[in-house]
Parts: structure tokens; C-alpha cells; sequence
């Protein structure tokens, strides 16, 4: 009498394994990445000039006005690196999308969200290496943690969530647009309002009195404030933190739903 079927199969096709099939996509998308210079220059290269260039532009007149401009800095050019990786993850998104990847991936019986989560993990990984490299450089600079061993610890971690959140947001964009200058275009008009209205390289009080409520509430402020209290020494982190975290759950279930939907109709 012949034995059960292995665990797992049905019909002599085995069950994806959601795990692996990340891990997979995510090591195809981070070889991806080595080979493109533009890649490799937005995790690394423009993010390092922002700073330098900010720093040496505005930290002797932040001085005078009592702010120790490396520890605001370090923050906001961390956020502008994320929006980089967010970019760059609509584009590949996009390219994967217009290039049939995704309809051969759904033959092969990989996980549906296997694609949009593999590229996730790549983008929080180049992530994570900006993050190195803007630390090391902002320590050369003057940058500290003021606040002890567990609010260093906090500090990337916020940035992986702020990152995760965005990203999901970003691929989803990809997947939904599939034009690769649409990509280009709408993600621009996503950084710049939120980058340049926001109180990441400069306060709040710099801004008209009129738009201040909006460059205080918004998203990208308020993460920049979570990082900043994790940078203070004696700033209050309950208010900050719950915030932005309200922020960072509503994108990331936008991103979420938004690439669902986006990723079933590209695979069609």
C-alpha cells in the first residue's frame, strides 16, 4: 500500500514556504542593487553630501541660536536616506511589475506577498547600511546619544519602522503606477513638500505662523521628533514616540492595503 503524500504537497506541487521565498526574492533584489551605482549612491553617497553640506552651512549659525546642529541634523538626513530607499523601491517595484517578474513568480507557485515583502526586506537592509555610514560619519562630526545605551538602541529602531512604513507605502505606488517616469515623478512630489515643509533641517519656528501647524503635525516631523528625543539627554519620549507611532501604523496600513490590492492586479 503506498504511503501518504509528503506533508506539505497536494497534487506533487509543494506548498511555498513564505520564509524562504523572502529570503530568496530579498538576496535577488540586494544582488540587484550591487550592480547599479545610482543604487549604491543614494544609500550612501547623498545622503554623506547632505550632511556634510548642511553641517557646513548651517551649524555656526544654529550655534549662536543655542542648537547643537549635528545632534538635529544627524536626524533629518537619516528621514531624507529613507525617502531615498523608498524611491528606489517604487522603481524596482515598477521595473518588476513591467517586466513580467511578478507573473512568472505567480507560476512558480511563490507566496503572493513573497515579491512585495522580499523587496521590504532588501530596502530595510540598505536601510540599515545608510544608517551605519550616516552614524559614523555624524561621530566624526560630533554626533552623540546623550541619553544612555537604551535610547541609542531606540534610535534605529524607530528609523526601521519609519522605513518599513514608508517603503510598504512606496512599493505600493510602484506596483499601482508601472510607468517607470510616473514613478519618478509622483515619489518627487512625495519627498519634497514633506522633506522641505517639515522641521527636519530647520525648527518650526523658522516657518510663517500661518503654515507652522502643518510643518509641526506632520508625519515626517513628528518621526524627526521621536529620533531627536532619543538623541536628548533629558527629552520627555512618551509623547514623541506615540505620535509618530500613530503616524508610522496609519502609512504603514495604507502601504499594506494599497500594495495587496496593487500586487494582485500586477501579477494578473
Amino acid at each position: 500500500m503506498p504511503g501518504p503524500p509528503p506533508r506539505g504537497a497536494a497534487g506533487g506541487a509543494p506548498r511555498p514556504s513564505l520564509t524562504a521565498d523572502v529570503a530568496v526574492l530579498a538576496e535577488r533584489h540586494l544582488r540587484l542593487m550591487s550592480r547599479r551605482p545610482a543604487s549604491i549612491i543614494s544609500a550612501i553617497v547623498l545622503p554623506l553630501v547632505f550632511a556634510l553640506l548642511f553641517f557646513t552651512v548651517f551649524s555656526r549659525v544654529m550655534r549662536r541660536g543655542g542648537i547643537d546642529y549635528i545632534d538635529y541634523l544627524l536626524p533629518a538626513v537619516v528621514i531624507q536616506a529613507v525617502f531615498f530607499t523608498g524611491m528606489s523601491s517604487a522603481i524596482l517595484a515598477a521595473e518588476d511589475a513591467l517586466g513580467g517578474t511578478l507573473r512568472r513568480l505567480r507560476t512558480m507557485s511563490v507566496s503572493r506577498p513573497a515579491p512585495a515583502l522580499g523587496l521590504l526586506a532588501a530596502e530595510l537592509t540598505r536601510s540599515l547600511l545608510s544608517l551605519g555610514v550616516l552614524l559614523a560619519i555624524g561621530a566624526a562630526l560630533g554626533f552623540r546619544f546623550h541619553g544612555g545605551p537604551w535610547k541609542a538602541l531606540g534610535f534605529p529602531v524607530v528609523m526601521l519602522a519609519f522605513a518599513a512604513a514608508l517603503v510598504t507605502c512606496h512599493i505600493a505606488l510602484g506596483l499601482a503606477i508601472r510607468r517607470l517616469e510616473a514613478v519618478t515623478t509622483t515619489t518627487n512630489l512625495i519627498y519634497f513638500p514633506f522633506m522641505l515643509l517639515s522641521n527636519a533641517f530647520t525648527p518650526a519656528a523658522a516657518f510663517p505662523s500661518w503654515l507652522r501647524p502643518v510643518v509641526e503635525q506632520q508625519p515626517v516631523s513628528r518621526v524627526a521628533d521621536a529620533l531627536r528625543a532619543l538623541v536628548a539627554q533629558d527629552a520627555a519620549l512618551a509623547r514623541p514616540l506615540l505620535i509618530a507611532g500613530a503616524w508610522l501604523l496609519g502609512l504603514a496600513v495604507v502601504g499594506v492595503l494599497g500594495a495587496s490590492r496593487a500586487l494582485g492586479r500586477a501579477a494578473a
